[in-house]
C-alpha cells in the first residue's frame, strides 16, 4: 500500500496513522459526497453526523476500488467547504 492515493475528482488522500484508511485532507461539500455515491468505483458509503458538542465533525466513509485495489476512503464533510 502506498502512502498516497489519487482519488478522481477529490484529490490526494493520505494513508492514516494506523494504515487502515486513506483520509482526504480537504473537507467535502454535500455535492461532492453525492457525487461520490454515484461513482462506479465507490461500493458503499456511510455518512455520520457531527456531534452536538462540535468535537466530532460530520464524516463520510466509503469502501472503494481503484485499479483493482480495494481501500477505505475517509473525509470530513462541510468544514470550510
Amino acid at each position: 500500500m502506498s502512502a498516497h492515493k489519487q482519488v478522481p475528482g477529490l484529490g490526494i488522500a493520505r494513508l492514516d496513522g494506523g494504515g487502515l484508511a486513506y483520509r482526504l485532507a480537504e473537507p467535502l461539500t454535500i455535492d461532492e459526497v453525492g457525487g461520490l455515491a454515484r461513482q462506479s468505483w465507490c461500493r458503499r458509503l456511510v455518512v455520520t453526523d457531527a456531534s452536538a458538542d462540535g468535537r466530532r465533525p460530520a464524516e463520510v466513509r466509503a469502501i472503494c476500488e481503484l485499479d483493482g485495489e480495494p481501500f477505505v476512503l475517509v473525509g470530513r464533510i462541510g468544514e470550510g467547504a
